[in-house]
């Protein structure tokens, strides 16, 4: 065996083994000091009710402003030092004869590794998820606060989804050039480093930081799936990252109403941004149980560790014929292009002709699913409290409805895998139009078991339909641009946010109640639902492989 053929053990370590760790480790401990020097000026706050801006004088706010300032130049040193850390020399992809794939073992079942790749993954998505969700929470202190009209605060969701659009684009770009790993840890630094948010002294100050927040976060979700479809069996996959998808979908949902209730009585709308550190942290601390994708490694041609990685996993490593040369076409490997992703490294082969319909289709239900959960989602707490359901607050009603929905959600996975992946996404979303659509005819003002029924029934199908689009889409594309179609994909969900809040305040505004807010958003879906369920592409039961193989590839190839 060569030098770089090391051991199976120690080569599977190299794959979740950081470029610089003591650079890492280091910029984590100033980044760590950052935060806490910000506490201070929170506190000074007196528990963050007081208006940072105009209330702080006398009480020790110069010292707390000394602090923050220092704060702030640790956390930029420790984020630009732990950045730096991750990433080493950039693999690109050579051109070969021969093409190598990791494929499963027929009866490869779920490993430890799997179990802590899940668990890790897991985390990553529900630190995702909770940053947009946490957005419905802090508005209303947020426009008390610094005094804004409806439409003044609506800016916000819309500055803070741009950044996850903004995101979702770039780390899935960047997770095809430096890798799966590196950009999952990329994304969770920089989202930690811009919880500082939390006291930003103006509400222009709020949408630059919330901007860059989203911007950090934006990454976590395609990447994840991606390297989750590259890692699971065949056998499992499409269970595990459904379920994976709605149980972490809702748990954030759950755990952010949860706070908002606990926290914001106490001590106000900014302590929801803090609250993230924590699981932001853990993941970080869990880095390794993320090695890098085996699938990635050997399109980069790391060789000997996506064999060792692989072999954690129940993969091998084959090596198939000869490859046509020729000039890249998007979709068919070559020597010259052995990603078979095209000379534009995925933007281009998205929208080419063998993609396009896909990526139309599935971003058209993405962005429909987006403006219901970024626009109407966000204003249902002041819809709900503009409704007064039976005195309860708008936080316990969403609380009990998540509650009622996690049930739901597990049968979403066994419709996916044990039916159909396409019938059971159109299912979910006719599920949120008919919830949309009572909700516009009572104008939730039917009672509170009959609203939290409805309410329950509309995060059963907003949750649905999200874990299986994710999913849906890593395992539509190959592996040369499997991140950057996730991403594409992500991006979309969150853009129904850049237009939908400013459009919805204006209704709420001209209108009273919900009934066209909830109609106007229902459309969209419903349209997208049926060019689904006309022109969507069937996944279940189809290896993950398919796309990535030439026409006529030969079964039975050797192990290397």
């Amino acid at each position: 065996m060569s030098a770089t053929d090391s051991s199976p053990k120690s080569t599977a370590d190299k794959g979740a083994a950081l470029a610089r760790p003591s650079w890492f480790w280091g910029g984590l401990v100033l980044l760590a000091a950052g935060l806490a020097l910000h506490v201070p000026m929170y506190f000074a706050m007196h528990g963050g009710k007081a208006r940072m801006g105009t209330d702080m004088g006398s009480d020790g706010s110069g010292a707390a402003g000394t602090a923050m300032t220092v704060g702030m130049v640790l956390v930029g040193l420790g984020l630009a030092l732990s950045l730096a850390g991750l990433v080493g020399r950039v693999p690109a992809p050579a051109a070969r004869t021969e093409r190598y794939r990791v494929v499963s073992e027929p009866q490869a079942g779920l490993t430890a590794a799997h179990v802590r790749l899940i668990t890790a993954l897991s985390l990553a998505l529900v630190v995702d998820v909770m940053k947009p969700a946490t957005l419905a929470f802090i508005l209303p202190g947020m426009k008390s606060e610094y005094g804004l009209t409806q439409g003044q605060v609506s800016v916000l969701p819309v500055v803070a989804l741009t950044g996850t659009v903004v995101g979702s684009l770039a780390w899935g770009r960047l997770g095809d050039r430096v890798g799966r790993r590196a950009t999952v840890l990329m994304s969770c630094l920089v989202f930690a480093a811009t919880t500082v948010c939390a006291v930003m002294p103006t509400f222009e100050w709020n949408l630059v930081m919330c901007f860059l927040m989203g911007a950090g976060a934006g990454g976590l979700i395609p990447i994840a799936y991606a390297m989750a479809a590259e890692s699971l069996p065949p056998r499992h996959r499409g269970l595990v990252m459904v379920l994976q998808a709605g149980l972490a979908t809702v748990i954030a949902y759950f755990a952010t109403s949860g706070l908002a209730l606990l926290l914001i009585p106490h001590f106000g709308w900014r302590t929801m941004w803090f609250a993230h550190v924590p699981f932001v942290g853990l993941l970080l601390l869990l880095n390794r149980w993320l090695p890098e994708s085996p699938r990635f490694l050997a399109e980069t041609g790391r060789m000997a560790e996506a064999r060792a990685v692989g072999a954690t996993y129940g993969m091998v490593l084959v090596v198939e014929p000869a490859l046509p040369a020729g000039p890249p076409t998007p979709g068919v490997p070559t020597a010259e292009d052995p990603a078979g992703s095209g000379a534009a490294a995925g933007w281009t082969a998205l929208f080419g002709p063998r993609w396009l319909r896909r990526t139309t289709v599935v971003g058209g239900y993405a962005l429909a699913w987006g403006l219901i959960n970024w626009g109407y989602m966000t204003f249902l707490p002041t819809l709900l409290k503009d409704a007064s359901v039976a005195g309860t607050s708008p936080g316990a009603l969403l609380f009990l409805s998540s509650l009622l929905a996690i049930p739901a959600t597990l049968l979403v996975a066994v419709c996916y895998t044990r039916w159909s992946s396409r019938k059971a996404m159109v299912l979910y979303g006719m599920l949120t139009v008919a919830a949309l659509g009572l909700l516009a005819v009572t104008d939730m003002r039917g009672g509170r078991v009959l609203t939290i029924g409805l309410l329950a029934l509309l995060i059963t199908g907003t949750t649905g339909i999200v874990a299986m689009l994710a999913p849906y889409a890593a395992e539509i594309y190959p592996t040369g641009m499997r991140a950057v179609g996730s991403g594409l994909t992500a991006a979309c969900t969150k853009a129904g946010g850049m237009f939908g809040p400013p459009a919805l305040a204006a209704l709420i505004a001209q209108h009273s109640g919900g009934r066209l807010v909830a109609l106007t958003v229902a459309l969209p879906m419903a349209a997208a639902t049926a060019a689904l369920a006309l022109y969507g592409e069937e996944t279940a039961g189809r290896d993950l492989e398919e796309d990535d193989e030439p026409s006529g590839a030969a079964a039975g190839v050797p192990a290397l």
